[in-house]
């Protein structure tokens, strides 16, 4: 069986987009985490942060899915 370089790069850009939306929602828990601790906000500031970082990288993840999904369209 022959490995096609392109199918390695597609493979390694959707296993990349979850790998994108877990750091989307770090970061967005993280943020919340923080701007709670400085100003003394709601304790629920994190998790509104990690919905909302899940949020984005959902959109992220589904702009990156689709463009492999197009080059794979075009190639056929």
């Amino acid at each position: 069986m022959k490995i096609d370089f392109r199918d390695i790069a597609i493979f390694a850009k959707i296993v990349s987009s979850g790998l994108l939306i877990a750091g989307f929602i770090l970061l967005g828990y993280y943020l919340g985490l923080r701007i709670a601790e400085k100003y003394g906000l709601s304790e629920s500031l994190p998790l509104l942060g990690a919905l909302i970082g899940a949020a984005l990288g959902f959109q992220q993840c589904w702009a990156m899915v689709k463009s492999v999904i197009d080059q794979v369209k075009r190639s056929k």
